[in-house]
């Protein structure tokens, strides 16, 4: 029973690692977009 709890507890943080790391990348993606938009408008100006 021990190891099905130890497989359940490492099963949560691998899934919780995979979130943090998808909103982190989210996060920098949307800082990306938001100056690559901001150069954009500066060149057409």
């Amino acid at each position: 029973m021990i190891y099905l709890a130890s497989a359940l507890i490492l099963l949560w943080l691998l899934v919780t690692l995979y979130v943090v790391t998808m909103v982190s990348r989210q996060r920098r993606l949307e800082r990306d977009m938001a100056l690559l938009k901001e150069q954009l408008q500066e060149r057409r100006r």
